[in-house]
């Protein structure tokens, strides 16, 4: 699954994708994109839980 385009959460992924070899991302890469120091830690967690907005949602069969 990749978070939906445009939420905070493909936000944050790109811009760990996009981190050089060896470099990580710092708060200040992300200045500007409405992740704050007040949600980054959600934002992680989301990540890492799957808890997020997929591109692919609406192919999702639902439980009735």
């Amino acid at each position: 699954m990749i978070p939906k385009n445009g939420t905070l959460e493909r936000v944050m992924l790109e811009a760990l994708m996009n981190a050089k070899e060896g470099e990580g991302v710092c708060f200040l890469d992300l200045v500007g994109t409405g992740i704050t120091e007040e949600n980054i830690d959600q934002i992680v967690q989301n990540l890492r839980s799957g808890m997020f907005e997929s591109e692919f949602d609406d192919e999702l069969e639902k439980d009735d």
